[in-house]
């Protein structure tokens, strides 16, 4: 078992790398819901960590890890679909508790998060944010438990939106309708197609998500 001090030493570590796509700080877990909301993301990205009692600027505020715990069962149980699930530790510094919740990435995605709307949506861990995933993911995801032998024949569409990421940082769905000509569905599938084989990638957007070729 670890010690106190060789606890510190960890969380010292993981709080110097700040918040990014594969670890979050939250002071305490006052909504169920809101929790659930980035374990999905987790769950459906690369996987994360999770520092409870640990505020934004990283200062370390420590947490009482049975009720902490509690919230976690309660948002896993009743906001996630499938349920997400969640290994936890509890570490010491200074005296104080910090509730580490390690989320793995799930061969089960997408999970769904349950809104105020009481509506199921997916949510990805995009950065150091939790983002709606949108039709191109889902569609992704979908590819991804596909054989890599369904080759897409390469068309003036994909020639058009290649030729336009050359020379722009990213394009949104909506954009890609007008640079290829196609309708929403084929837009997606050529986004989908593309994400599944490495070519482009994905970044956070005002409206939500946008792509971009990958950088070498």
């Amino acid at each position: 078992m670890k010690t106190g001090v060789e606890h510190a030493e960890q969380l010292r570590k993981w709080i110097a790398e700040g918040e990014h796509a594969r670890q979050d700080f939250k002071f305490l877990v006052a909504d169920a819901r809101k929790i659930a909301r980035t374990l999905c993301a987790f769950a459906n990205a690369q996987g994360g960590r999770l520092l409870i009692g640990v505020k934004d600027n990283g200062s370390i505020s420590g947490i009482r890890s049975d009720e902490e715990f509690y919230m976690l069962q309660t948002a896993s149980q009743l906001f996630t679909l499938p349920r997400v699930s969640f290994k936890t530790d509890v570490l010491l510094s200074a005296g104080k508790q910090v509730l580490c919740v390690q989320v793995s990435a799930s061969a089960q995605r997408p999970h769904l998060f349950r809104n105020e709307a009481d509506e199921w949506v997916p949510y990805y861990r995009l950065g150091d944010r939790d983002v709606r995933a949108d039709a191109v993911l889902l569609r992704n995801w979908e590819l991804e438990q596909l054989p890599r032998g369904n080759v897409r024949a390469f068309g003036q569409a994909e020639a058009r939106l290649l030729e336009f990421l050359q020379t722009h940082p990213y394009i949104t769905v909506s954009r890609c309708r007008r640079v290829t000509g196609l309708k929403i569905g084929p837009s997606i599938e050529l986004l989908a197609t593309l994400l599944r084989w490495n070519i482009i990638d994905i970044l956070p957007h005002l409206e939500g998500v946008a792509y971009r070729l990958k950088p070498n």
